[in-house]
C-alpha cells in the first residue's frame, strides 16, 4: 500500500514537473517574441529618425542653393542686360559658390536657355540647358524650382539643378539662374551614417525620379526603391525587396519646402542579428534549466516519502540557525512592515551598547543618525514594494556611549514573509574602520605627493567655492602665485632629486605662511605654488608674499646660477578678487591676474613680490 501511494504521488509529481517545464518554455518563447517585437519597434523609430535627419539635411542643402540662386536673381531683376551686368553677376556667383560647401556652381541663362554667365566662367552649349527651360516652363512664376538631374558641369557629371527665374524690365521672364548641387554630396553624407551593406538611403523626387543615394551619384540604389510616384510621402513599414528578396524596415520623410522624399531602409536580418544571438544564448540557458528540472522531477518521487524526515531536518536546521545567529559576530535582525524590531541577535549589545530587550518592539530607525535616516527608509520602501529583492545600505548610528559608527546592513524579505504579514531580515556589520579608511584615501587623493600641499584638483574646487563666497558676502579674496626662480637651471645643475628636495623645502615654508584654517596652500603645477587667502586684502597678501620671498631666501639652498643671490629664491605675484559689477571677475581671471603679476616680478629682477593693480591692464611679460 505504501509503495502504491508512493508511485501515485511520484506520477503526479512527474506530471507537475513536466507542466512546469512546458510553462517555462512557453513563457520564454513569449518573452523572446515580445523582445523581438520591441527590437523591431525600436529599429523602426531609429529608421524614422534617420529619415527625418536625412530629410532635414536635404532641405538645408536645397535652401542654401535656393538662397544663392535668389540672391543672384534679385541682383538682375528688372535690370538692363549687358556685359557689365553679367560680369557683376558672375562675380556674385563665384563669391556665393566659394562660401558654400554644398552648391558646386551657379549659372545664368536667358529665357531661351542661352548661356550668359557662370561661377565657372566656361560657356555651356544650348543643349545643356534645354531640360532647365522645360523645368522653368512647368513652374509657376519666379519661385525657385527643383529639376531633374542634368549634366551642366564642364566635366559632364550630373548635378541637381535648382532654377530661379529672373524678371525683365517689363516684368516678363528675362532668364533664369541655376544653382547646381552635386548628388555626391548627399552620397558622402549618407555614407557617414554607419549603414550596413544591405541598408540604403535614397533622395527621391515626388515624381519618383531618384536624385541621390547612399552609393553616391544618381544611379540606382543597392536594391529597388519602395517609393514611387503617388506613394505615401511619410511613414515606416516592413517591405520585401523584389530585387534581392531582402526584407527591410523602410521609412520615408517628405520635405515641406521642396518636392523631395528621403527613403531609408535597413535590413531586418541585420537589425535582428544581435537579438538573435542573445536569444539563442538565453534559449540554451532555458533548455539547461528545463533539463535540470526534469532530472529533479525524477528524483521528486523519491523525496516525497522522505518528507517527514525533511521536516525533522528543517526543524533542526532552524534551531541551528538561531544558534548560529546568536553566536555570529554580525548582527541578525527581523523587522515588521513598519520597521519595528521583531528579533535581534545578542551581537546588538556588543555593536551598539543596547541590549536586545531594549530595542525589540521599537523602531529600527531610532538609533540611525537623522542625516542618514531617509536612505535607510528609502531602501526599506523599495524592498517592501517589490522594486528590489535585496538592498544593501550604509549609514551612521549613534552608539549608546555617544560614539558615531558606520554600519552596513543587507536587507531582504524573510523566506516566510506574506503579503498580509511582510517581514524583513537584516544582517548588519560594523564598517567604521573601512569607512574611515575610505575617507582617508579620499583626502589623500587631494594632496600632492611631492610637496604634501593640496593638489591642483583641490585648489580648483577651493577657488570656485571661495570666489562664490567672496562675491556673496563682498569679502576680500587674494591669491599668491609663487614660482621658483631659474628652476630649470637648478635641475640641470643639481639633478631632479635635488630639485624635488628644493620644492619640498619651499612648500614647507609656504605651508607655514598659509596657517589659517581657511587658507589653502597648493601645488599649481611644476614649480608653481599658490596660496589662496580668503578674507585677506591686497596689502596683507603683498606683505605675506614679501615674507615668503625672504624666508625662502633664508633657507640658503645653493643655486650658483641664480645671480646675484647664489641661492634658491622665488618670485611672487599677488592679485585680489574684484567685486565691482562692471569689472566682476571669476576664479580664472583671479589666477590670470596673479600670473601676470608673477611675470612682472620676474621682469623686475626676481626674488620679489609684485601685486596686480585692481584695474585690468596688460602686463609686461618676462621669460
Amino acid at each position: 500500500m505504501f509503495e502504491s501511494l508512493q508511485k501515485s504521488l511520484g506520477g503526479r509529481a512527474a506530471l507537475y514537473v513536466a507542466a512546469i517545464c512546458l510553462i517555462i518554455l512557453a513563457l520564454e518563447a513569449w518573452r523572446e517574441w515580445a523582445s523581438r517585437s520591441a527590437v523591431l519597434a525600436h529599429a523602426r523609430e531609429d529608421v524614422m529618425g534617420l529619415a527625418h535627419a536625412a530629410r532635414q539635411h536635404a532641405e538645408d542643402t536645397f535652401e542654401m542653393a535656393s538662397a544663392a540662386a535668389t540672391a543672384v536673381a534679385r541682383s538682375l531683376d528688372r535690370q538692363q542686360p549687358g556685359l557689365e551686368l553679367f560680369g557683376r553677376a558672375a562675380e556674385l556667383m563665384r563669391s556665393s559658390v566659394s562660401v558654400s560647401s554644398r552648391v558646386v556652381a551657379l549659372y545664368l541663362f536667358d529665357a531661351d536657355g542661352g548661356w550668359l554667365a557662370s561661377s565657372e566662367g566656361v560657356p555651356l552649349p544650348a543643349e545643356a540647358s534645354r531640360p532647365l527651360v522645360a523645368t522653368l516652363a512647368a513652374g509657376q512664376g519666379f519661385a525657385p524650382m527643383l529639376g531633374d538631374p542634368v549634366r551642366l558641369a564642364p566635366d559632364g557629371r550630373l548635378v541637381i539643378p535648382l532654377v530661379k527665374g529672373v524678371a525683365g524690365a517689363a516684368g516678363d521672364m528675362a532668364g533664369f539662374v541655376v544653382a547646381a548641387v552635386d548628388p555626391r554630396h548627399f552620397g558622402d553624407f549618407y555614407a557617414r551614417l554607419g549603414l550596413g551593406p544591405r541598408d540604403y538611403i535614397a533622395l527621391v523626387a515626388t515624381s519618383g525620379r531618384l536624385l541621390a543615394h547612399s552609393g553616391g551619384g544618381t544611379g540606382p540604389p543597392p536594391s529597388d526603391l519602395a517609393f514611387a510616384a503617388g506613394a505615401p510621402p511619410s511613414g515606416a513599414e516592413v517591405l520585401r525587396s523584389s530585387a534581392d528578396q531582402v526584407e527591410r524596415i523602410t521609412a520615408r520623410s517628405a520635405a515641406s519646402q521642396f518636392p523631395v522624399v528621403v527613403e531609408v531602409a535597413r535590413s531586418v536580418d541585420d537589425v535582428l542579428a544581435p537579438w538573435l544571438q542573445e536569444a539563442m544564448q538565453r534559449l540554451a540557458v532555458t533548455l539547461l534549466l528545463v533539463v535540470a528540472l526534469a532530472i529533479g522531477g525524477l528524483r521528486l518521487a523519491d523525496q516525497i516519502w522522505r518528507r517527514h524526515r525533511s521536516e525533522a531536518v528543517l526543524a533542526r536546521k532552524e534551531s541551528e540557525f538561531r544558534l548560529l545567529a546568536e553566536s555570529a559576530s554580525d548582527l541578525v535582525e527581523r523587522f515588521d512592515a513598519d520597521g519595528h524590531r521583531l528579533y535581534c541577535s545578542p551581537a546588538l549589545e556588543r555593536m551598539t551598547g543596547h541590549g536586545p530587550d531594549e530595542v525589540v518592539g521599537k523602531s529600527a530607525f531610532d538609533i540611525v543618525l537623522p542625516e542618514d535616516r531617509h536612505v535607510v527608509k528609502a531602501a526599506a520602501r523599495r524592498l517592501r514594494s517589490g522594486l528590489s529583492g535585496e538592498e544593501t545600505v550604509t549609514y551612521r548610528i549613534r552608539h549608546k556611549d555617544g560614539r558615531e559608527l558606520w554600519f552596513e546592513t543587507a536587507l531582504r524579505m524573510a523566506a516566510d514573509s506574506t503579503p498580509e504579514e511582510p517581514s524583513v531580515v537584516g544582517v548588519t556589520r560594523d564598517v567604521t574602520a573601512r569607512k574611515l579608511l575610505e575617507i582617508r584615501l579620499a583626502d589623500m587623493a587631494r594632496v600632492d605627493g611631492l610637496t604634501g600641499l593640496a593638489n591642483r584638483r583641490a585648489f580648483d574646487e577651493a577657488l570656485h567655492r571661495e570666489v562664490a563666497r567672496a562675491h556673496r558676502g563682498h569679502r576680500p579674496l587674494s591669491l599668491l602665485m609663487i614660482d621658483a626662480d631659474r628652476f630649470k637651471r637648478f635641475n640641470d645643475d643639481y639633478g631632479h632629486l635635488a630639485g624635488d628636495a628644493c620644492l619640498r623645502a619651499m612648500a614647507a615654508v609656504i605651508a607655514r605662511h598659509g596657517r589659517r584654517p581657511s587658507d589653502l596652500a597648493a601645488r599649481y603645477g611644476g614649480e608653481e605654488l599658490v596660496i589662496l587667502l580668503p578674507d585677506t586684502g591686497l596689502d596683507a597678501a603683498r606683505k605675506l608674499g614679501n615674507d615668503i620671498c625672504r624666508d625662502i631666501q633664508a633657507l640658503g639652498i645653493v643655486h650658483a646660477r641664480n645671480l646675484p643671490w647664489g641661492c634658491a629664491t622665488v618670485s611672487v605675484g599677488v592679485a585680489e578678487l574684484q567685486h565691482d559689477p562692471a569689472t566682476r571677475r571669476d576664479g580664472t581671471s583671479l589666477v590670470a591676474a596673479a600670473d601676470l603679476a608673477l611675470y612682472d616680478a620676474k621682469a623686475q629682477g626676481r626674488n620679489q613680490c609684485v601685486a596686480a593693480p585692481l584695474a585690468t591692464r596688460t602686463s609686461l611679460l618676462a621669460g
